[in-house]
């Protein structure tokens, strides 16, 4: 009977020593295929992989305007924008739609619109030329 016991406890140990074995093969080959997979990874430009785009779409006429010694100027026209090729940079705004708002939130407002609309546009630009211009508004992205 001492013969079957000790057997059985042998046969115990031979299974958990086994077990332990095959834990520790499983865990070698998981840490081999990350740091393969990561030396892969590193090889490679990175920015190709993982590029964030970031750009806000709205609708207006593509312009960005900011206030210059209490003034609305025109500081850049957005490439293929609705404005592209009609306003240019410098101008200054005297109204949009008639109207002179106070701030520049309020010109930012006037001048974005459903896309389709028309926004009549009153200018002036410092050489001296002074327009109204209708443009009609569409969909603007704007990467940043």
């Amino acid at each position: 009977m001492r013969n079957a016991q000790d057997t059985r406890q042998t046969l115990a140990r031979w299974r958990t020593a086994r077990r332990a074995v095959l834990g520790a093969i499983v865990l070698a080959g998981s840490v081999v295929t990350s740091a393969a997979v990561m030396y892969r990874m590193a090889a490679r430009d990175c920015a190709s992989y993982h590029q964030v785009d970031r750009a806000y779409t709205y609708s207006g006429i593509g312009v960005v305007i900011e206030r210059e010694r209490g003034q609305v100027i025109v500081s850049r026209v957005l490439a293929g924008a609705p404005a592209d090729g009609i306003l240019h940079p410098g101008a200054r705004l005297v109204s949009v739609g008639g109207e002179s708002p106070a701030t520049l939130e309020g010109w930012a407002e006037m001048i974005r619109g459903e896309a389709g609309s028309d926004v009549q546009v009153e200018v002036a630009y410092p050489c001296g030329g002074h327009k109204v211009l209708t443009i009609e508004r569409g969909i603007v992205r704007m990467q940043y």
